[in-house]
């Protein structure tokens, strides 16, 4: 498939992968058009300079080479445009580029060139964008320890997640519609319009990028047995079957954070923060994806 120009926004601090400086000449060979600016997100750069730099001229697409916080931030410039982007997966998760299909840079690249694009929804978390997932207590706890502690690869994950769930209480929270109002306790209270983890664990076997909705789910596991039991279904896409985990599918949701468990949106640790409000808006950004087809 071929384009007439190409706007690729490069962050050299994502993930384990340092030294991008042989980005460029992967986007020339793969990525076949007759305009390729680069931009690179140096620290600081401002989401200003960012949709000032998609608004200069008329582009045909967008290349994000990042992790979630990098799409996260592209993709709120990118919110209420009809241009479509590409995820290069280069950060330490890559959530929502998973969910897309795309595990790979080569994914990435039979993306672009079968041109299946879907128009993302997007969660409104207080205000703040988010197109993967937020959570709150286990599992931002643990994105808050493994970055402290600079830990990298599978090993160090499953590690750190064994320490963090002894750590870790059940917290309370209040969870508010238009409808109903009700309580949960839970070590893990998730929020998503993705269905899967960056391991490719599936949490929210239901869910959809483009379906005007979110999925809450609670996880309250009390033994090594029942996160035993979990870790199967998380891997095998049946949490929708597990007694030890509850769904709900709705538009929007108060929740009350009363025990002010810990909060990530996007795989960025946020203040803990105890009244949330979330809305699902339809239809937002617009992704190239490989899910439903067999790469080439």
């Amino acid at each position: 498939m071929s384009m007439k120009s190409l706007l690729t926004f490069i962050n050299p601090a994502s993930g384990k992968k340092k030294d991008k400086s042989d980005i460029p000449d992967f986007l020339h060979n793969h990525f076949h058009n007759d305009d390729n600016q680069l931009f690179e997100l140096k620290k600081g750069t401002s989401k200003s300079e960012i949709e000032e730099k998609i608004k200069s001229q008329s582009w045909d697409g967008v290349i994000i080479s990042g992790g979630d916080g990098t799409v996260k931030l592209i993709g709120e410039c990118l919110a209420g445009t009809d241009i479509p982007a590409v995820i290069l997966p280069m950060g330490s998760a890559n959530g929502l580029a998973t969910c897309l299909g795309i595990y790979e840079l080569d994914d990435a690249i039979s993306a672009f060139k079968r041109g299946k694009i879907i128009h993302l929804d997007k969660l409104d978390v207080n205000g703040e964008s988010c197109f993967h997932l937020c959570d709150f207590g286990f599992n931002a706890g643990l994105i808050k320890r493994f970055h402290d502690e600079d830990e990298r690869g599978m090993v160090s994950y499953f590690k750190a997640s064994l320490r963090q769930f002894f750590d870790v209480r059940p917290y309370r929270f209040e969870l508010k519609t238009r409808d109903s109002h009700w309580e949960a306790e839970a070590k893990m209270l998730v929020v998503a319009n993705g269905d899967k983890f960056g391991t490719g664990a599936v949490i929210n076997p239901k869910g959809k990028l483009d379906d005007g909705r979110m999925e809450v789910i609670c996880l309250n596991p009390e033994s090594f047995e029942d996160l035993a039991a979990l870790s199967l279904h998380l891997f095998r896409g049946t949490l929708h079957e597990s007694d030890l985990a509850k769904i709900w599918s709705v538009k929007e949701i108060e929740i009350i954070n009363s025990d002010e468990a810990e909060f990530h949106i996007d795989g960025e640790v946020k203040e803990t923060i105890r009244n949330v409000n979330i809305s699902c808006l339809s239809k937002q950004v617009k992704f190239y994806s490989l899910r439903g087809l067999k790469a080439q």
